[in-house]
């Protein structure tokens, strides 16, 4: 493995922090911990607009790190945006995508390195996710077309057995259709080469939609199975209708803008369907069944657009 000299980063950690201040201080330091010193990493932590100048703490915490810096947005871009700001400061030849809950317990870097240098047309990978008692959760997941929507996950598999299935207890690298956003490692240039994250996605599927778009340029989407590290990730189990709404809004965008309107139709025929269906018996999918209705395949109608910009006084040093 070629060591880097310290103008050029072999790796660089991309993080979003939205008030989850002690998370990200855990998180950088987890990765610290288990990284290797021929391994040159830079943080690039950017804040999305946290409440309570949380922006600055950050900037106070990590002020005597070099290899980290802190950049303040001063209005919630999202996933999408939040990550593409970051990127743009990244000068690795690996960008690291990686969740502020995360939580490493090994070294992940070195093995994920040694296979993207070793492997062709590999764009992005990922690792076995583990939750917070340790047990093996969700990492990689198909791509959820017609076949899938309308028929469910059995019928894919039995239609395309190359798809590993989600909960397959997988032994050796495996090629799938995509890794889940809590941490993706990518290969710089195919990632600048596909156009990044799409900005336009506040939450949801955005993994979905990248490796997609990978895919169309040649490039394999990996899962790596024999590393693995901690996704602190919330189980509130509530009915949110504003993030439902919101997972709506980006699915319909994803699959419009990279299956085309045809299988686009169809889907949303389909939800359309299943959540009158659902309206009738459970009142709580109402107002989902209208906004699918009426609005569910604008992003006008995103969270997005609900984001407020910091006043001045809490976005200056």
């Amino acid at each position: 493995m070629e060591k880097t000299t310290s103008a050029q980063p072999l790796v660089s950690v991309i993080i979003l922090n939205y008030n989850t201040f002690q998370l990200m201080l855990d998180c950088v330091a987890s990765i610290k911990k288990f990284t290797p010193s021929n391994i040159h990493v830079e943080f690039i932590i950017v804040d999305n607009a946290s409440a309570n100048n949380e922006g600055v703490s950050l900037q106070n915490a990590f002020q005597n790190q070099e290899e980290c810096q802190v950049l303040r947005s001063q209005i919630n871009l999202g996933f999408g945006a939040g990550n593409v700001l970051g990127a743009q400061q990244a000068k690795g030849r690996y960008f690291a995508f990686i969740n502020s809950d995360v939580l490493f317990t090994e070294d992940c870097f070195s093995e994920m390195v040694s296979f993207m240098e070793s492997s062709k047309n590999v764009g992005v990978c990922g690792i076995q996710i583990l939750n917070g008692e340790g047990e093996k959760s969700i990492s990689q997941r198909p791509f959820e077309g017609v076949r899938y929507k309308l028929f469910g996950k059995k019928f894919l598999y039995k239609t395309d057995p190359k798809i590993p299935k989600i909960n397959a207890e997988l032994k050796t690298p495996t090629q799938v259709d995509f890794v889940i956003g809590s941490f993706m490692f990518f290969n710089a240039n195919a990632y600048r080469e596909c156009g990044g994250f799409d900005p336009n996605i506040f939450l949801y599927y955005e993994e979905f939609d990248i490796c997609y778009r990978l895919k169309l340029l040649g490039y394999k989407t990996v899962f790596l199975p024999q590393i693995s590290y901690i996704h602190l990730e919330g189980q509130s189990g509530g009915f949110n209708i504003l993030k439902k709404k919101e997972h709506l809004l980006s699915y319909l965008y994803v699959v419009r803008k990279n299956l085309g309107f045809s299988k686009f139709w169809i889907i949303k025929s389909y939800l359309l369907l299943t959540y009158f269906f659902k309206a009738i018996f459970k009142p709580k999918y109402r107002p989902l069944f209208k906004f699918l209705l009426f609005r569910g395949e604008s992003l006008a109608h995103s969270l997005r657009h609900q984001q407020k910009q910091l006043e001045k006084k809490d976005t200056i040093l």
